[in-house]
């Protein structure tokens, strides 16, 4: 599983001699990450419960000689004396804690070996003595314990335990209940090496105490596979408060010699080391915090999910240093960054800084720890083309496989075209099997020679003229919304001109269309009110979802103007709409306010008889947000005396950008056979696109 050392190539400074001196071990839980991105447990106080810390090299500097004491002592024919030389937090033999110094801050100085952490700053809490002449750990550890709390030192390491332990310790008991209320302190406590099930000490958690405990088995660490250690311990009851860490390690012994250090003993400061990286990098979180992340981010092994014998699984430092169920805030609400999206379509941004994109390329956000992680969210914003080749393939395909029948009578006209689209199935000769769809229908009936009612789904849904512009789209209410397909209405003949109404709506799962317009027609020229609301779109595009959404819909205004002309052979068409549109919004959005965006379109056509036929040339431009601004409120930086985000307002422009296509069209309609083409383009010709379709009826 581990890579071996001598073949692992230098993957940056961090990655160098020092390091791989404990190479497998630190491979194992991913310990190159912190160090990589400088998380080292600077500033984190790591109390050792243990028989000291001895002064040698490697930990000069790394230990609080003046906050470390000395809780042991002597005890002889029932007389208790304190250690020869008073107060004595290390010297040459502290063999246990020296080598576990050193696992958790031996000094990232070049030469020996360096902790995981080795930005932390250790604090000897010497509990050993001589007890009638037999080698003791362990004493006044209650005391030990309350001098952690008072002195604000979030994280013990104590790979220490009990043996055959058959009742709970009331000191210790209530030592720790103290540490947890006062400090929130996190004790990191080896499962022993006795084989047994469960950690002796387990029996001195309570209820009350539960959070502060967190006890470590051994794996081999043989850089194959997940093995427990032989000798360790299992989780037991205590799996719920239980995790794995790697039983062998390399270090320093009391005479500064680099040594290997196997046990519980030594799986256990790699997850204080750990605990003090993950503090180091938000120091508004209590040992507690640390403990709870180290568990909820541990790497899976042996039963799936929390077991008896791995608990929790191996620490993941990588894992426990990322974002955990990260949230997005806008300083009132905050909702998950998961499934958050912003969708924008073609109409809005892209003017250098005041882009939509920029507005999230440098926030800070919490996870569920209320940890602070700052980064760019910008790749949540998505624009789809407007060109899309899969959009513009299903319109070609249903107009290839389109058909169409209707009647007309003096009083009555229908019309109805299907298509069909392929679909996932086959037949027995591997042939794709159609789905017939309804593409269109429109119906009119006159009332009388005045007035008319008219119903239609769809009507404006043709590819040769919408999308290559052979005509011009003289209808606004499907270039704000394409979801109003269905549409109902009435028009009235008045003098020279026509008055029509007409109430248009759409629905697709979530997202919903409904608007009126009011028609003036008169001859070649036409003028057109409307209105059109939208719930889950904005101009057509879905606005996403969570946090990122680009609001919950929009109302648009809308007026648009139309006319016809001939000039001798030629015969011209155009027509230009503007509209006015206010964005909904809802206060767990990052988008906080928006003013109200004017928004315009135009087209203009010139065509005439050419080679048996119709020649078109015109100029187009889709919907685009002429003006108009926006707010994006966002997390900016962690205040640690609110403990919690600042933030800020970002104002962007949502100006979109003037990019009129030329088109081409030619189409030849006889008696059995219509043949049309129609190309477009870009301006600069960097987006060409093209179809033709030619039609027999036999």
């Amino acid at each position: 599983m581990i890579t071996p050392r001598s073949q692992q190539p230098q993957r940056s400074e961090q990655d160098d001699a020092e390091y791989r001196q404990n190479y497998t071990a630190a491979e194992y839980i991913n310990a190159l990450y912190a160090l990589d991105n400088g998380w080292d447990g600077e500033g984190v106080l790591v109390g050792i419960l243990d028989d000291g810390i001895a002064p040698i090299d490697e930990l000069e500097g790394q230990v609080d000689r003046e906050l470390s004491r000395d809780f042991g002592y002597n005890y002889a024919d029932g007389v208790r004396s304190e250690r020869e030389g008073g107060s004595n937090t290390g010297d040459s033999t502290s063999t246990h804690g020296t080598p576990i110094a050193g696992i958790i801050a031996g000094r990232n100085d070049g030469v020996g070996i360096q902790g995981l952490a080795p930005g932390a700053t250790l604090v000897s809490l010497r509990v050993d003595g001589m007890i009638n002449g037999d080698r003791t750990y362990g004493l006044d550890m209650d005391q030990a314990i309350r001098y952690a709390a008072d002195n604000d030192i979030p994280i013990l390491n104590m790979s220490l335990g009990r043996r055959n332990a058959d009742q709970g310790n009331p000191a210790i008991q209530s030592a720790v209940q103290y540490y947890h209320d006062q400090a929130g302190g996190l004790i990191v406590n080896s499962a022993g090496n006795d084989m047994e099930e469960g950690p002796g000490n387990w029996i001195d958690a309570t209820d009350g105490n539960m959070e502060s405990w967190l006890f470590v088995v051994a794996l081999s660490g043989n850089g194959r596979n997940y093995e427990m250690a032989g000798y360790s311990n299992t989780c037991g009851a205590a799996m719920d408060r239980c995790i794995a860490a790697i039983g062998s390690n390399i270090t320093i012994d009391v005479n500064g010699d680099i040594k290997g250090y196997g046990g519980t003993s030594s799986a256990a400061p790699q997850v204080s080391a750990l605990g003090a990286m993950i503090l180091s990098k938000w120091p508004q979180l209590t040992g507690v915090d640390a403990g709870n992340v180290i568990i909820n981010t541990a790497r899976d092994i042996g039963e799936e999910g929390v077991d008896e014998v791995y608990g929790h699984g191996l620490i993941d430092v990588e894992a426990a240093l990322s974002p955990v169920d990260p949230t997005l805030s806008n300083g009132y609400v905050a909702s998950s960054i998961d499934n958050s999206v912003m969708v924008v379509g073609g109409a809005f941004g892209g003017y250098g800084t005041s882009s939509i994109e920029n507005a999230f390329n440098d926030i800070t956000v919490l996870d569920a720890y209320g940890r602070d992680y700052n980064g760019d969210v910008s790749g949540l914003v998505i624009r789809p083309g407007e060109a899309n080749a899969n959009r513009l393939q299903r319109r070609v395909q249903a107009q290839s496989n389109a058909g169409s029948t209707g009647f007309i009578s003096t009083k009555m006209s229908a019309s109805l075209g299907y298509t069909a689209f392929e679909t996932e199935h086959r037949d027995a000769d591997g042939n794709a099997i159609l789905q017939n769809h309804l593409s269109n229908a429109a119906f009119a009936l006159r009332l009388d020679g005045d007035t008319t009612v008219t119903a239609g789904y769809n009507t404006s849904d043709n590819v040769m003229d919408d999308v290559m512009g052979l005509a011009p789209t003289s209808d606004a209410m499907f270039a704000y919304s394409p979801l109003a397909q269905t549409n109902v209405g009435v028009s009235q003949r008045v003098g020279d001109g026509r008055l029509a109404v007409s109430a248009y709506v759409g629905r697709q799962e979530d997202i919903a269309t409904n608007g009126l317009t009011v028609q003036w027609q008169q001859g070649l020229s036409s003028l057109k009110l409307g209105l059109v609301d939208e719930t889950g779109t904005v101009f057509g595009t879905p606005v996403g979802a969570g946090a990122m959404r680009f609001g919950d819909g929009s109302s648009t205004v809308f007026v648009e103007a139309a006319s016809g002309f001939d000039l001798g052979t030629w015969q011209f068409d155009g027509y230009a709409s503007l509209g006015a549109t206010r964005l909904k919004l809802t206060d767990d959005m990052l988008l906080t306010n928006a003013d109200t965006m004017t928004s315009g379109r135009f087209g203009f056509t010139a065509s005439r008889e050419a080679f048996g036929g119709l020649v078109s040339f015109g100029v187009a431009q889709r919907l685009v947000a002429l003006s108009g601004n926006a707010t994006f409120t966002v997390g900016n930086g962690y205040d640690l005396s609110i403990r919690g985000l600042t933030f800020e307002d970002r104002r962007v422009n949502m100006r979109g950008q003037i990019a009129p296509q030329l088109t081409f069209g030619f189409e030849k309609i006889g008696e059995r056979s219509a043949f049309r083409f129609g190309a477009a383009s870009d301006i600069e010709g960097r987006d060409i696109r093209a179809v033709g379709s030619w039609r027999v009826q036999f």
